[in-house]
Formats: structure tokens, C-alpha cells, sequence
């Protein structure tokens, strides 16, 4: 029997022997955020812009910008750009573990393309009837040249792939 848990602390002891999916989902639709004002932000042909359309922090300070050397020619404060930083995991659209007792295996996919689809992650024990490897784990990763994959994987050695 499997008991839910979250960092540590348990939530849940409802499972029984049948099949349980956990899934998190990214709900932040966002992969830029301006580091001094915490606006979300989207690529603009002039730079990266807030909800509002506007290329201006409000939070701007010329002493905290890398850009500025000279801090006399610097935009007066609140006329400067935002700063763009990626968000942590917004990469990811989905990630889900998968307990399936009829195939004594646990799934674990991740999406990070098409939410339709992802990369799935399989560990399972060969059934003790089996003639060869009997009580063995046996794991099923994705790899290069697989039929209808999530994305594109090229190795960079072994057991590393850049995907996409």
C-alpha cells in the first residue's frame, strides 16, 4: 500500500491496490518575469513587455542595473526597462507518476512539448513466470529514433540526451 506524502508531511493514506495517478501541472502560463518588478512578461520586437503592453518597470533603478556604467547618463528612475529572468520550471507543462499494479510497474511522465503527449519513464518487475530474468526490474526510457516521440532527442553520451 502506498500513503501519499507532500515534502515530507502526509496527506493521504486512501490508496489501495489498484491503479493511482498523482499528476502536477504548470499553472503558470508565463516564461519571462521581470526580476525588479515581478510583472509577466512576453518577448516584444522591442524588448519584453507586461501585461499592459508597457516596455517600463515601475520598480526600474539605475544602481541596480548591470547595463549602466556611467550613473549620470542613466534614465531617471522608474523610465528604465524590465529585466528579464526566466521562470523556474516553466519549461514544463505536466509531470505524473502512474502505480499500476496489473503490470507491477510505476510510470513517471513528464511533458514539456505538446501537452498532449510526454516523456514517459517506465520501471516494472518481470512477472515470476517468466522462462529468463524472473523477479528482475526492468526500465523503459525514451531514447533517440523512437516511434512518435515527445520531442526530438539527440545523445550527448551515453544515458544524456538535449531534447529538442
Amino acid at each position: 500500500m502506498f500513503v501519499l506524502s507532500v515534502n515530507g508531511e502526509m496527506i493521504s493514506t486512501d490508496f489501495d491496490d489498484d491503479s493511482s495517478v498523482i499528476t502536477f501541472e504548470n499553472g503558470d502560463d508565463t516564461e519571462w518575469r521581470c526580476a525588479a518588478c515581478g510583472e509577466s512578461l512576453t518577448e516584444d520586437t522591442g524588448g519584453y513587455a507586461d501585461e499592459s503592453d508597457s516596455l517600463v518597470c515601475d520598480a526600474y533603478d539605475p544602481y541596480d542595473d548591470p547595463t549602466i556604467d556611467d550613473i549620470e547618463s542613466a534614465p531617471d528612475f522608474r523610465e528604465g526597462p524590465h529585466h528579464p529572468q526566466r521562470v523556474p520550471l516553466s519549461w514544463a507543462n505536466s509531470a505524473a507518476i502512474h502505480t499500476d499494479p496489473d503490470e507491477d510497474s510505476i510510470t513517471v511522465t513528464m511533458s514539456v512539448g505538446d501537452p498532449r503527449g510526454a516523456f514517459a519513464f517506465t520501471l516494472r518487475r518481470v512477472p515470476d513466470h517468466a522462462v529468463t530474468n524472473a523477479g528482475r526490474l526492468i526500465m523503459h526510457t525514451p531514447y533517440p529514433g523512437e516511434a512518435l516521440p515527445h520531442a526530438d532527442l539527440t545523445e550527448a553520451h551515453t544515458g544524456t540526451y538535449w531534447v529538442g
